[in-house]
């Protein structure tokens, strides 16, 4: 047995849109209560736990389907709800058996760490994932110490979490105002666009607010706070491994998800993009080291050479025991 501890600063490449609620048509970042060395209190925003462990859960599932063979083959229900979200109780009584189980972590090699459920059984996990905290003056005395003396090596300066905070505004058009799409329209429904739009503006003439709403057009404007592209986050992972194949898998988790970590919400619109910048107890590769998609963590290890090995050498019964398993 032995207890693997990795913690690394990562750098939002791209603005981080990780939102906790919104309010009307603004969206508010996760944050959490942080006491301050000088025992006053903050709310400084995270990235969550449960989102970084489930970025490792989902690299790991396509590194497992690639090794397996079967990437593009279809899934039951309840393979993709196991692979991707860790499965649920389904409370159909289909008791997972000890020799069950020890089959299904050998077939699954990160369900041992990252645990799920199978049947009526929940499946403790051996793996630890902290939520990455933002690098500001209010945090700065909950890091380890060699954090802060890697700031300081770069000549940067700490600031308060506010000041990595920014609220941006975007706007989702309506097309029936713009009078070269309108053109597409049929007449009838060129007619009802026309007559809305006179409709919205007596309704404002005669200061009849229900009325207006009710005329209005599909154009919104919409809020939501970011953190600054540029921001550095300390995270941490830590795991218990029993085999060298439990530790080779683990690195092949954090080496996939660290490959391309995309976080929080709007990915689609140039946000959420994570980078490792420095590592503790592990290295990291430069990218012209990263010649396979399994090797990340430095260009002396071969990372998920054994884990390849060991799905590949059972892709057959993965299939069969993926087909017929209720979680």
């Amino acid at each position: 047995m032995e207890q693997k501890r990795y913690d690394f600063i990562l750098e939002a490449r791209q603005p981080i849109a990780h939102h906790s609620e919104t309010f009307g048509n603004s969206q508010v970042l996760m944050r959490q209560r942080v006491r301050r060395a000088d025992g006053s209190w903050a709310r400084v925003p995270i990235i969550t736990g449960d989102t970084m462990r489930h970025g490792l859960r989902e690299a790991a599932t396509w590194a497992y389907l690639d090794c397996a063979g079967m990437l593009g083959e279809t899934l039951t229900e309840s393979a993709l709800r196991l692979l991707f979200a860790g499965g649920m109780v389904t409370g159909s009584g289909a008791t997972v058996k000890l020799d069950e189980y020890r089959e299904m972590c050998d077939l699954m090699p990160h369900l041992t760490l990252l645990g799920g459920c199978a049947g009526n059984r929940v499946v403790p996990g051996q793996i630890h994932v902290e939520p990455a905290l933002l690098l500001c003056d209010e945090t700065r005395h909950l890091l380890p110490e060699w954090v802060p003396e890697w700031v300081e090596e770069q000549g940067a300066e700490w600031d308060g979490a506010r000041s990595h905070v920014e609220e941006v505004q975007r706007v989702r058009m309506d097309p029936t105002l713009d009078p070269s799409k309108a053109r597409l329209l049929t007449s009838g429904d060129r007619e009802g666009v026309q007559q809305r739009l006179i409709a919205g503006a007596d309704a404002r003439k005669a200061k009849n607010h229900r009325a207006a709403d009710e005329a209005k057009s599909s154009m919104m404007p919409r809020r939501f706070e970011t953190v600054c592209a540029g921001s550095w986050w300390y995270w941490s992972v830590t795991a218990t491994v029993y085999s060298e194949l439990e530790l080779d898998t683990l690195n092949v988790m954090v080496a996939t998800f660290l490959r391309d970590a995309r976080v929080g919400g709007k990915r689609g619109t140039g946000n959420g993009l994570l980078v490792p910048r420095v590592a503790q107890n592990i290295g990291l590769a430069r990218w012209k080291d990263r010649v396979d998609t399994l090797e990340i963590l430095g260009p002396d290890q071969a990372v998920g050479a054994q884990y390849r090995r060991h799905v590949e050498a059972r892709a057959e019964r993965i299939r069969e025991w993926l087909q017929t398993v209720a979680a």
